[in-house]
């Protein structure tokens, strides 16, 4: 029997010599790797004819399939639909008739650039972005304690309300730090660099964690920016992989030498840190008083920020501050070599004006018990850390002092650098972080009435400063190498430079070896990607759906662009704008695509609107349902930036997750009149995002995500109709309809204010009806529930 299987069937065809000879040799002509990737579109730089629109490209489509545009959608429908794809908010009923009554051809126009010019669109825009850089307000693995990170999430919305070219805004989260200017926002821009989930667990190795939080941080870059998947290149070479594992780890350098600690300990200031306004108030009142000292004949600038810090356990003491002493050399004899005793609270002359110089710093600690205390300082070149007259090998600025109980004596030596920041030592532990700036004068300050109230604002306004995580370079430079098969244990090979791959070495500017050459390739205009990358999630954002239908993945195993033409053309055209977000948008919602009404063609065969042969219509996002229903019942909280928000949510979700020991084991609902903010300030906890949030398919951010699913359960049925926080809106929305003087006035008012237009006969009637069913119980409630998780209600179209 196995003999017989054994032997060749008579059906069965051989392959002739001459095929078989023809076969082998495709195996060696076909083009290397660099070849190959070469021919892809997403690696050739795009080009365009100037004289095109977007519905130009469009109808080429069209022609070829005898098919013309859909009808254009009615004034109110496109209201509503522009407003929510802009703000994610629905335009208010007066505005919505002034929009359809209004008789000038360009009252279109003029809706659009108000809904841009709004405070509303950053705060929409923002969450796509949030998504893609994985933001969340706690770590993420171990016991996902808080971390100092929204004022990073409250720049973004800053960013896309004030049209900060895109260009700039995707540099300043690469590099903000290395731009040698103390521009505040550049550097809380950086917090692009620390959102990776970091840990803390005992047992967690240092090496191993440097390497994962790089990884996470280049992959995090390709799906991002460059819509590539660049994970497989971290273990080894492909043949038809564009990039190769040298190349990657070139990439992986560029993010390997920031200087924060791999393990975050589970504090929430998990430095390297910068203090920053918590809210736009403070940050207008900061500006003023810091613009008043800068005027030249003005208040100098600050000194010393540094605070002795008393807290239970430990305290400081005998703060003393040297002369100005060129850089290189030793510390002075102790009689001759400190000007400041007593801090805080003396003055201080200038700081070293040059890199060159530099200046010892000396306190002494007194624990109670043994202990932890964290140092960092800011520092130039060449500065030196000594505990109890012992050199200390660890060259980094943030310092994790394991010290007995007792008293110690520590010695710092800081050095000028060249944008002349400001001396700073601060001490913190993991319990007690917050500190105090205090604000040190000069004797022409001393000597001035008038300088001293102002600095007395200033110095209240920088006591109420929060921290937010920040990059800086770490010095000296952590060496680099290939890690064979991706194993943090095993470099190999000689150091690596970081570098742009092969396969994008088109830009011929000679770029800097750090972030910032990183930085200014990404927005280069011979770059391939960014741009269209860009596009396309704009494109995603307006229509449901991109050009390219797996953002994530512009490479071989990722779909082609559906318009490849019209790709190129708005990648080019957000290039030659100066990178303007809103002038893009502006030219898609005003196109005639978008313009068209979403019913169902049966004249054309594309289910998937493919061809963009109607308009948009999808379900909308979790953050709109809940930021929708807010707004309708009147309670939507306005107020900008902060602290992130937790309204109410189940029992027992946090602590059945978290670690014993964790910050976030136990979930405390704030107060109403603070969780009905937007949901761009929810409190993003990563383990366990808010269930709504995640029941309408919103990620976890504990990586990247570019595109969300949109599921049709009947769980999120059962939330619409059930959960806490939509029953509130469902009462707010029911008593600003009994106002009104009958029942048919209140539905249709129920309807503009959550669909943006009157109900059909058909609505009407069956909400007459079941208004008569729910009896004389607490009626309107329940309809209003009932009509708020209708398909009218929760769709875009």
């Amino acid at each position: 029997m196995a003999e017989a299987f054994f032997q060749p069937q008579e059906t069965q065809k051989r392959i002739s010599a001459p095929v078989f000879v023809f076969l082998c040799s495709l195996i060696f002509w076909w083009p290397s790797k660099s070849e190959a990737a070469e021919k892809h579109w997403a690696f050739v730089p795009p080009t365009r004819e100037d004289d095109r629109n977007i519905d130009w490209f469009i109808e080429q489509r069209f022609a070829a399939k005898n098919i013309v545009f859909s009808k254009e959608a009615n004034r109110l429908t496109l209201g509503r639909r522009l407003a929510l794809t802009l703000t994610g908010l629905p335009l208010r009923p007066e505005r919505a008739r002034a929009f359809v009554e209004d008789p000038n051809p360009r009252a279109y126009e003029r809706l659009v650039d108000e809904l841009l010019a709004s405070q509303r669109f950053g705060e929409h825009q923002a969450r796509y972005w949030l998504d893609a850089v994985r933001y969340a307000d706690t770590h993420g693995l171990h016991m996902d304690n808080r971390r100092a990170i929204f004022p990073y999430r409250d720049w973004v919305i800053r960013a896309f309300n004030a049209n900060l070219p895109l260009n700039h805004f995707i540099q300043w989260q690469v590099a903000g730090d290395l731009y040698g200017d103390s521009l505040i926002d550049r550097k809380i821009a950086t917090g692009f660099i620390r959102l990776n989930p970091t840990t803390g667990e005992d047992g967690s190795l240092y090496e191993e964690f440097q390497a994962v939080n790089t990884f996470d941080r280049i992959e995090t870059l390709g799906t991002a920016l460059l819509g590539m998947t660049l994970s497989c290149a971290r273990c080894h070479d492909h043949k038809y992989d564009p990039i190769s594992q040298k190349e990657y780890f070139r990439l992986f350098a560029y993010f390997n030498n920031t200087s924060e600690p791999s393990l975050d300990d589970g504090v929430y200031r998990y430095e390297p840190v910068i203090m920053v306004p918590k809210n736009s108030q403070q940050r207008q009142q900061l500006e003023v008083l810091r613009r008043a000292r800068a005027k030249p004949g003005g208040l100098p600038a600050r000194i010393f920020t540094g605070k002795p810090l008393m807290n239970p356990g430990w305290n400081s003491t005998n703060w003393l501050v040297s002369r100005v002493q060129p850089a290189d050399e030793s510390m002075p004899p102790r009689k001759r070599r400190f000007t400041v005793r007593g801090l805080p609270g003396q003055s201080h002359e200038d700081l070293p004006d040059s890199i060159g110089e530099a200046r010892w710093v000396t306190f002494s600690l007194q624990l109670k018990r043994d202990r932890v205390i964290w140092l960092r300082y800011r520092s130039g070149p060449g500065h030196e850390l000594l505990v109890d007259d012992l050199i200390q090998t660890n060259r980094s600025r943030f310092v994790p002092l394991a010290l007995k109980q007792g008293s110690h004596s520590i010695a710092i030596k800081v050095t000028g650098t060249p944008d002349k920041e400001p001396l700073e030592v601060v001490l913190h532990d993991s319990v007690h972080s917050k500190i105090s700036p205090t604000l040190l004068l000069t004797e022409q300050e001393q000597s001035n009435p008038k300088a001293l109230p102002q600095l007395e604002k200033l110095a209240a306004i920088e006591d109420q400063l929060v921290p937010t995580l920040s990059a800086e370079e770490r010095t000296p430079v952590r060496v680099t190498r290939v890690l064979k098969r991706g194993q943090y244990d095993r470099p190999i090979g000689d150091p690596l430079l970081p570098g742009i791959p092969e396969v994008f070495s088109s830009t011929k500017t000679a770029l800097p070896t750090n972030r910032l050459g990183l930085a200014q390739w990404l927005v280069a205009r011979d770059n391939p990607l960014v741009a269209r990358v860009l596009v396309n999630r704009l494109w995603q954002q307006v229509f449901g759906e991109g050009l390219v239908r797996t953002p994530e993945d512009f490479g071989t195993r990722g779909e082609p662009p559906t318009h490849p033409g019209l790709l190129d053309w708005l990648a080019i055209e957000l290039i030659d704008s100066g990178w303007n977000m809103k002038h893009v948008l502006k030219l898609m919602v005003t196109s005639r695509t978008f313009r068209q009404q979403s019913l169902w063609r049966k004249d054309v065969d594309d289910p998937e609107n493919r061809l963009w042969i109607r308009g948009p219509r999808h379900r909308l996002d979790a953050e709109v349902l809940r930021d929708v229903g807010l707004w309708a019942g009147g309670i939507l909280d306005q107020t900008m930036g902060g602290e992130g928000v937790k309204p109410w949510q189940p029992a027992g979700l946090w602590k059945a997750l978290a670690h014993p020991m964790s910050n976030t084991r136990i979930y405390e609902p704030d107060p109403d009149e603070l969780s009905y903010r937007r949901s761009i300030y929810l409190y993003w906890k990563r383990s366990s995002p808010h269930p709504m949030m995640t029941l309408f398919d919103a990620p976890t951010r504990e990586a990247s995500c570019v595109r969300r699913s949109r599921g049709n359960t009947a769980a999120q049925s059962l939330a619409l109709l059930n959960e806490r926080q939509r029953v509130q809106m469902a009462k707010a929305i029911a008593k600003r309809l009994i106002t009104e003087k009958n029942d048919h006035a209140r539905i249709q008012k129920l309807y503009w204010l959550l669909t943006g237009r009157s109900p059909r006969d058909s609505e009407l009637q069956t909400c007459t009806t079941l208004l008569k069913n729910l009896g004389n119980e607490i009626p309107w409630p329940k309809l209003v529930i009932i009509v708020m998780a209708s398909d009218a209600a929760i769709t875009l179209n």
